[in-house]
């Protein structure tokens, strides 16, 4: 007796759950590995200061989903995909603000300040390091590029020869011009990261690349790169609609990471019931049918001649051949086989349906015909 049938694989709820922790957990901290690679670049390359607060608020943020990864991996995967555009824009941002700020000759102006501070050191010593100390706690370059011109007028208010100005109103001073600097600064970012988006869209990409695809199988690694191709080059798109791509281009990637493992863990399933069944059993290798399609292959054989053939595909349908058998011992061999995978390792063939059976198996010639498979459930 021979028998080909159609099936669905999959695994039991928290066995599924599991693997997909493990695999939303794993992708996330290498996310969180490249985000810290990515901030301790830009730390390196002194463009930190230029982007202070977001840069402290992005660290403070990957922290916290450093933390949380262990007990929360899903909550974490969100929140790192959340935060990736604002780590990637970081770089593109403080490098813009950077040159406007060199090409104000912003050191030159802050070296000039501290001089004639200092030239009145010893007629009001409080007030000259009052000021020296306020500049140098006005860590955020750009606000101060940017309000260097009211800065130079309270600069000779201040340090003019009959000058009234006590200590109290320097420092009430000092914060009303940081407060509007901080402002003014807030939105000049803003508009340097919309200039350079596209930019940061094309950084972000290429992480998903870099640490997705090698975890994909060749095929599905081949297709998100050329997918990641046809975003970046899309100069002329939205970069919202670009974000929105990415984002969906991650979200598929996810899947089939996760269709993948649960793939593994059905091969794995397979291999190790036919060994204990009494089967010897080849080791699974991966073939490409005709259509084009990726699945792994199981092949097993008794010393009789008994053969058996699993074909598992990575959208979850799986055929299954027994064949060289004389009258029942084919049925025998099934129903020893495939509930002991659903006790066992909680994979469970559903829908299964015989498309083709030779109950004698007399001819010695006689050969199954192609098999076909079903998507899988759920």
């Amino acid at each position: 007796m021979s028998q080909i049938h159609y099936a669905r694989y999959r695994l039991e709820r928290e066995q599924r759950q599991r693997v997909a922790k493990e695999r939303v957990r794993n992708t996330t901290h290498s996310f969180i590995e490249r985000y810290h690679s990515e901030l301790a670049s830009i730390h390196q390359q002194g463009l930190a200061e230029y982007v202070q607060e977001r840069y402290n608020s992005c660290l403070s943020l990957l922290r916290q989903i450093e933390a949380e990864l262990a007990h929360d991996p899903f909550s974490a995967r969100e929140r790192s995909k959340s935060l990736g555009n604002d780590i990637f824009a970081l770089r593109n941002v403080a490098r813009r603000i950077k040159v406007q700020v060199e090409e104000a000759q912003y050191q030159q102006h802050r070296d000039e300040l501290e001089a004639k501070a200092n030239a009145v050191k010893e007629r009001k010593a409080h007030i000259s390091n009052a000021w020296s100390e306020e500049l140098r706690n006005w860590t955020d370059k750009l606000s101060l590029n940017l309000m260097l011109k009211e800065v130079k007028e309270l600069d000779q208010q201040v340090f003019a020869e009959q000058s009234s100005v006590t200590l109290q109103n320097l420092l009430d001073k000092f914060k009303q011009l940081k407060t509007r600097g901080l402002a003014k600064a807030a939105e000049h970012r803003a508009i340097i990261e919309k200039q350079t988006q596209h930019t940061t869209n094309c950084d972000v990409v290429q992480a998903v690349v870099d640490i997705v695809s090698p975890s994909l199988p060749a095929d599905e690694s081949k297709k998100l790169t050329e997918q990641a191709n046809t975003i970046i080059s899309a100069n002329s798109k939205d970069a919202s609609e670009q974000l929105k791509e990415i984002d969906h281009l991650s979200d598929r990637a996810d899947k089939i990471i996760e269709n993948e493992a649960v793939r593994k863990e059905t091969v794995k399933a397979i291999f190790t019931t036919l060994k204990s069944t009494g089967f010897t059993v080849q080791k699974p290798k991966v073939v490409e049918t005709k259509a084009g399609v990726s699945e792994v292959v199981i092949a097993a054989s008794r010393p009789a001649g008994n053969r058996a053939r699993f074909k598992i595909r990575l959208d979850g349908s799986c055929t299954y051949e027994f064949d060289n058998y004389k009258g029942q011992t084919c049925k025998k061999d099934i129903d020893q086989v495939l509930p002991k995978l659903s006790e066992v390792y909680g994979v469970d063939l559903s829908d299964s349906r015989v498309v083709w059976s030779n109950p004698d198996d007399e001819d010695a010639q006689m050969k199954p015909i192609p098999s076909q498979t079903m998507n899988k459930k759920g």
